[in-house]
């Protein structure tokens, strides 16, 4: 669970002194590769370099007997297991040389990749590409490796207290959905059973080209970026993905539960509840309202529970993904034991008094000013580009909608920001609260249990 807001923080008076950003909007323009591919191009000045983003949809496997975490696996056997007869440490060496860069990875609902290079190296990287998209080798060797990977990273998230709350959490939103399955890869038997021809059936499933979103932005212009997108997807089926897996969101049940880790030398909080979706103009106003509840020194939970009860390690809050178009907010942090119940209720009255009463006046400029700078510095770079107008076409978003976003940042008014908090985010109260602790009777009412898998006797 991906796609946490991101703020600079700072103290009050230096924010207060750094100017109101303004920077130019992007302009977008849409494009048809030779081969047929719909993109969308920004261009950069000066930027001497272009950066190409793509989205499969789907990207679970489907049919009896796959596990889900066959996608992860696949994924990470496509990037470290060779491709087009050349072994993975050749193909490193090729991108290095070449001063470029590129991602793929999975998550529910999407493939996501792309590939960032100087304007005059995009064929030869966008051939690179081609190679790991659709000549990875599979090799049986290499996925044996990729589970033990696998494996051995789940044991040892779930080893600690943020991973167990984690899987804790996902238990109880996702119950038996394929979703739980992809981020949890258990039980680990089925992991370990999963074959190189389940990889290569889910491969060749997952990356048709019927139906893609691709956008790009950099200097090297629309021409030759077409030619890179062709490049890029030369030899992939020309089919639809399948449908993504259906998913209502999760389910949040409100109340607390105390996981009771004898082991552990601190506890953790975290409290979970969902906001509405994610439509293409409401990112900004989520943004600022939860940076200022909880991102940074200067933040409401910061202030409660560090800085004044110094209860705690680190404490804050943010915005995760479980799947475009469901969101959770994201509240807690490591507290000293001892400290444990007033942290609990500090946090619970600084996150209700931000509710109901918003924002104040002398935070929201800097807020606001601060959520310019994040968007200014992802506008500034290739990737960052392409990512964001990427964000907006998969959000259904318009070309009005990326174009304007400065202005719309500029324009927005507290008391909208405030109306949406006062009317979106959720009472603690109807919040699920996960609590580690080696203290099992640290929470007074609290259902108590001493594995995950007995969060059922909770409700």
């Amino acid at each position: 669970m991906r796609n946490s807001v991101r703020l600079i923080a700072a103290s009050l008076l230096s924010l207060a002194l750094i100017p109101q950003t303004a920077f130019s909007s992007p302009k977008m323009t849409a494009h048809v590769s030779p081969a047929g591919h719909q993109f969308f191009y920004v261009p950069m000045d000066d930027a001497q370099r272009t950066a190409v983003a793509i989205t499969w949809a789907s990207g679970l496997p489907t049919g009896p007997g796959i596990h889900e975490a066959t996608a992860r696996l696949g994924i990470e056997l496509m990037l470290n297991g060779g491709a087009g007869g050349l072994p993975p440490d050749e193909i490193s060496a090729d991108f290095e040389d070449l001063d470029a860069g590129s991602r793929l990875w999975v998550q529910p609902g999407e493939i996501r990749g792309f590939v960032v290079a100087p304007d005059d190296q995009l064929d030869r990287a966008a051939e690179i590409a081609n190679l790991v998209l659709a000549q990875p080798a599979l090799d049986n060797r290499w996925l044996e490796r990729q589970k033990r990977n696998l494996l051995r990273d789940t044991r040892i998230r779930n080893a600690t207290a943020t991973g167990l709350a984690w899987s804790l959490a996902r238990e109880i939103m996702l119950e038996d959905h394929p979703f739980k399955r992809f981020w949890t890869a258990a039980p680990v038997d089925e992991i370990q059973s999963i074959s190189a021809p389940q990889i290569d059936t889910w491969h060749k499933g997952a990356f048709g080209t019927a139906d893609l979103t691709i956008t790009a932005a950099g200097t090297a212009g629309p021409e030759t970026v077409a030619r890179a997108i062709d490049l890029a997807l030369a030899g992939l089926p020309k089919s639809a993905n399948p449908n993504p897996v259906a998913f209502q969101g999760p389910r949040i049940r409100p109340g607390t539960i105390v996981l009771h880790d004898p082991d552990s030398p601190k506890s953790l909080i975290m409290t979970l509840g969902e906001l509405p979706g994610a439509p293409a103009t409401d990112d900004d106003i989520y943004g600022i309202a939860t940076a200022v509840l909880g991102l940074g020194k200067q933040s409401r939970l910061f202030k409660a529970i560090r800085s004044q009860l110094r209860a705690a390690y680190g404490f804050g809050a943010g915005m995760e993904s479980v799947a475009r178009h469901h969101r959770l907010l994201r509240m807690g942090g490591e507290v000293d034991t001892a400290l444990l119940p007033q942290a609990l209720d500090a946090m619970r009255q600084s996150y209700e008094t931000f509710r109901r009463e918003g924002i104040a006046r002398e935070e929201f400029p800097i807020a606001r000013n601060f959520h310019l700078q994040r968007i200014e510095q992802n506008l500034s770079r290739p990737a960052g580009m392409a990512t964001m107008l990427m964000e907006n076409r998969l959000n259904a978003g318009s070309a009005e909608d990326f174009e304007t976003l400065a202005n719309r940042i500029e324009a927005l008014e507290r008391t909208a920001v405030n109306d949406t908090i006062m009317a979106n985010y959720p009472p603690f109260d109807e919040m699920l609260t996960i609590v580690i602790t080696p203290d099992a009777t640290a929470i007074a009412d609290a259902c108590v249990i001493t594995a995950v898998d007995e969060w059922r006797k909770c409700y």
